[in-house]
């Protein structure tokens, strides 16, 4: 799904760092007096977006990521909620795929949905993506996600996954606790709360013992 869109280049220079400047909801007093989107989005730049869970949906209100290449996307996580009513994860997606696609006309956009690890705030919106055309949801346990990136066969490799022009890295690395792993991003300063940042990168501990850097 090439398309008739520019390309875009993403590996001729390194990504500039960016700040974070962003207020992210934090919960209401309670679930009545919630005035917050159920789904929060923020572009950290034009092919990068943060989205955040609604505290006042489940009180994990964990962070997602959504990464654009010239030919597909990638969705980190799915977040804690499996009900579209409650946590339009879909919706959100296919909007922000909408409009990059108006952006930037292609044939279309593939995506590909990974997960951090396998806990069930990140992966109960999984269901959401089921059907959806020209999409893969690889499994958040190790045995599917181990056999995606082929660890199994190598352990020592590096897997890439190329989102057309943007590479991520992917690289087997202990696990604090079994089943994980770890997924980096040498995007500077993408970074959300909670993770634990490394020289060059980003650092969250993911379902396989496997890391994801993304080379531009």
């Amino acid at each position: 799904m090439s398309g008739h869109g520019q390309h875009i280049d993403f590996a001729s220079k390194a990504p500039e760092p960016r700040v974070l400047d962003v207020n992210w909801i934090h919960g209401s007093p309670s679930a009545k007096h919630d005035t917050d989107p159920d789904i929060q989005v923020h572009a950290y730049d034009e092919h990068t977006f943060i989205l955040r869970q609604n505290m006042a949906v489940n009180y994990e209100a964990p962070f997602l990521f959504l990464l654009f290449g010239n030919t597909r996307a990638v969705l980190i996580d799915t977040g804690a909620t499996a009900s579209a009513e409650f946590f339009p994860l879909r919706r959100v997606v296919d909007d922000l795929v909408g409009r990059r696609l108006a952006e930037h006309p292609r044939d279309g956009c593939t995506l590909l949905v990974l997960h951090t690890h396998a806990h069930g705030d990140h992966v109960a919106g999984d269901s959401q993506f089921t059907g959806r055309p020209h999409t893969m949801v690889v499994g958040a346990d190790r045995d599917s996600a181990w056999e995606y990136f082929g660890f199994s066969d190598d352990p020592g490799r590096v897997a890439r996954v190329d989102l057309g022009g943007r590479v991520l890295e992917c690289l087997a690395t202990p696990a604090i606790m079994k089943p994980r792993s770890r997924t980096t991003t040498r995007t500077p300063d993408s970074c959300s709360p909670g993770t634990r940042c490394i020289p060059g990168g980003c650092t969250w501990r993911t379902g396989p013992p496997s890391a994801v850097r993304s080379t531009a």
